[in-house]
């Protein structure tokens, strides 16, 4: 009796010992590029690794770099596929489209790395990779950007790109196939709005009051998992991606498979209020504004006094802008489930070099889109979450975010651990002073709740304010920047030993800490002629739990 019940512990001992770990929460710092789209960093290649700066979209779930062979691409990086010894070839030719751009290459397989604040990595191999070598002007592959991260899922097989993709050529398929027992995947998008304005060129035009800022910070990925702290995560509204949409969306584009249906949405301006039910969105950072169809985009500009539709642009060829009176006053604000996601004119409205003002909403002048993009402003007013699972349909969450303060995030982050010390030496320090003193006032109660709610407000998270001046609060214990616009991205090289980046199984999901960082040069590509420390190391993990409303 007593060896069968030992068995039985051994066993479920043994099982409980061989259960998936949820991973940890991974921060992907994202960049502003030249060109005003975000950007991370991803090292491509075993042996000697090819760094470059990828943009990243949820509207196409391929990856795809620019290749030396590459004649349409200038001031970026170019993947060099002779250098690895880990590419390999496959057959086809691919040809992929994304707003008013289309690029066209061969296929291959390639280990990747994306890397993350701390100066380490997360290595997704065997991605299947289209190795671009020619591009149409609306492409992404210009001013620093040499690659393409597709976040959609592929879960709907497709021949759209040329070649039949399935859900093991992507992201999310090989980290199942990696990860044998895991069941979700999942990250949370915590955006700056875009300092795009709508322009009349094929590169996207920058405000004249941001065109410092390349280089800059303009969010966080939070990979694996959502960061508890910077969302109400009592709030959260779920909705199920719609997988049977086929039509109603961009000219010669695939249909994203992340699309979502949301309650409606309304305009003010005034006394006036216009507004659209039951509408298909999807969410995309790629994308700077809000495109919505130009019967329904008419409706607010028509409302506004003196607003005019022009040829400006963020998707030229594919919408069109309005001019709008500086001074406008109106209200955007998207129902989900519960919740209201209000915007205003302090992030709508928005001046060219010339004074001119612009509403960031753009209606597509093909009027057979039916379908909605809300890209990085609006993303930048809440804070996303995406969860793909290994089966069923994958959910998009909506929540508002923490509560702001006076502090930044930043400060938080470096003060946070001192102060919660303090406190918690204080707080113990009163509680004895009141045991031995109980028929004295209750002042120092009052202070320790002070304390209390300093350190809250010290690790809370401050939304940014579109026109704000960016401050990066460097830790005091690491190296300064090389430079006034030196990267937040970790980047480490092969060193001299010629070693390759550590592999799935030797760095975890959760990273592996890197020994060097390195700044970049004037084509923003990375030098590795300068040590540079940056970043701190993500939070203690925890266990990703889902609340908030069902998914619909």
């Amino acid at each position: 009796m007593f060896s069968a019940k030992a068995s039985l512990l051994l066993s479920l001992c043994a099982s409980g010992a061989l259960a998936f770990t949820p991973p940890a929460r991974l921060d992907i710092p994202l960049l502003l590029s030249p060109g005003g789209r975000p950007m991370m960093g991803v090292g491509m290649s075993s042996g000697q690794v090819q760094n470059f700066n990828f943009t990243f979209t949820t509207s196409l779930g391929y990856t795809a770099v620019a290749g030396d062979g590459c004649q349409d691409c200038s001031g970026t990086s170019l993947y060099d596929m002779t250098k690895s010894s880990s590419a390999k070839s496959l057959t086809g030719q691919s040809v992929m489209s994304l707003g008013n751009g289309t690029f066209k290459g061969s296929l291959m397989k390639e280990d990747c790395q994306i890397y993350i604040s701390n100066g380490s990595s997360w290595a997704y191999p065997n991605q299947t990779v289209m190795l671009m070598n020619s591009q149409s002007q609306d492409a992404p592959f210009e001013q620093s950007i040499s690659g393409l991260l597709g976040l959609g899922t592929l879960k709907k097989p497709t021949n759209a790109a040329g070649f039949s993709a399935s859900f093991d050529d992507g992201l999310y398929g090989q980290y199942y196939i990696r990860n044998p027992d895991a069941s979700n995947f999942t990250f949370g998008l915590d955006l700056k709005p875009s300092p795009v304005i709508p322009g009349t060129g094929s590169s996207l035009t920058i405000g004249p009051n941001a065109k410092s800022l390349a280089d800059s910070n303009v969010g966080t990925v939070h990979w694996l998992a959502p960061d508890p702290s910077a969302y109400q995560s009592d709030k959260v509204q779920w909705r199920q991606v719609q997988d049977s949409v086929t039509s109603g969306y961009l000219a010669n584009n695939t249909q994203p498979d992340l699309t979502v249906q949301l309650d409606k949405w309304t305009a003010t301006v005034g006394n006036n209020q216009v507004g659209q039910s039951n509408i298909l969105v999807n969410v995309d950072p790629y994308y700077p504004g809000i495109y919505m169809p130009m019967q329904q985009a008419r409706l607010i500009h028509d409302a506004i006094s003196s607003s005019q539709q022009v040829s400006h642009s963020t998707i030229p060829g594919q919408t069109n802008a309005w001019t709008v009176p500086c001074n406008t006053q109106f209200q955007f604000a998207v129902v989900i489930g519960q919740q209201s996601f209000s915007i205003d004119q302090s992030v709508l409205v928005v001046k060219q070099d010339d004074g001119t003002c612009f509403s960031i909403i753009e209606g597509f002048t093909d009027s057979s889109v039916t379908q909605y993009i809300f890209g990085q402003t609006f993303i930048s007013q809440l804070y996303v979450i995406f969860n793909i699972p290994k089966d069923g349909t994958a959910i998009v969450g909506f929540a508002p975010r923490s509560v702001s303060s006076s502090q930044s995030r930043d400060i938080g982050a470096i003060v946070g651990g001192t102060v919660g010390g303090v406190a918690g030496v204080v707080a113990l320090g009163l509680l004895a002073f009141f045991l031995i003193r109980r028929r004295q006032d209750n002042t120092f109660f009052k202070r320790a709740a002070e304390i209390e709610e300093e350190h809250k407000v010290a690790s809370t998270v401050e939304p940014y304010t579109f026109g704000q001046n960016l401050v990066v609060h460097q830790d005091p214990l690491q190296s300064p920047p090389a430079h006034p616009h030196a990267p937040l991205l970790g980047l480490h090289d092969a060193g001299p030993s010629g070693v390759a980046p550590p592999s799935y199984e030797e760095a975890s999901e959760s990273g592996l800490s890197s020994p060097r960082t390195f700044p970049r040069d004037s084509k923003m590509t990375y030098r590795r002629d300068t040590l540079m420390s940056v970043g701190s190391p993500p939070e203690s993990p925890n266990q990703t739990n889902f609340s908030g409303s069902s998914a619909v």
